[in-house]
């Protein structure tokens, strides 16, 4: 009496073929998922002229067998508004402020206003703190400079991702299901 058992060939192919199915099944996954996070962070996110808003978007890089995906911006003032500044953002930090080691300035801040004056930034002057300028009263303009003593922190970015921790755990676990249960 013999036992014989087949589809080895079959099975040993399946498995061989597993691991470009499972890449290429977890890196959608985890674009759909950037995606949601990406919403969210868009519909958190402070509205001034839209330039923040508009400027977040999802991405997802594969690099050999890791996969990352997430949310970006090449807003130069965002980090401003998910951390917060001056006086303000330091009674009102992010949650991750002390872990993150974020530091606020104590006097105050200066932002440009294009709507104060009329046009674009200009190439001088940048975003922050600017030395030498002589502090002024919250709200007051000058050359563009509004001071303000700050903003409280918004994290609409990291509110998006942990409100979104769980889909994210049950959308990966679907790309390994979606290969090997099927």
């Amino acid at each position: 009496m013999g036992v014989s058992v087949s589809g080895f060939d079959a099975l040993i192919s399946a498995l061989e073929q597993s691991p470009d199915k499972l890449q290429r099944a977890t890196v959608k996954r985890v674009a759909t998922l950037a995606e949601k996070v990406a919403t969210q962070a868009r519909e958190g996110a402070p509205v001034n002229y839209g330039q923040l808003r508009n400027s977040l978007e999802s991405y997802v890089e594969a690099h050999g067998d890791q996969i990352e995906g997430g949310v970006k911006t090449s807003y130069a003032a965002a980090v401003y508004q998910e951390f917060g500044t001056g006086p303000v953002g330091a009674a009102n930090p992010h949650p991750k402020a002390a872990e993150l080691d974020v530091t606020y300035e104590p006097d105050g801040w200066t932002y440009y206003s294009e709507s104060a004056v009329g046009k674009p930034l200009p190439d001088t002057i940048k975003f922050g703190k600017h030395k030498g300028e002589q502090r002024k009263p919250p709200g007051q303009v000058s050359n563009g400079l509004v001071y303000t003593e700050g903003v409280p922190a918004k994290a609409f970015m990291y509110n998006a991702l942990t409100s979104n921790e769980d889909a994210i755990l049950e959308g990966l676990g679907g790309a390994i299901e979606e290969v090997f249960l099927k």
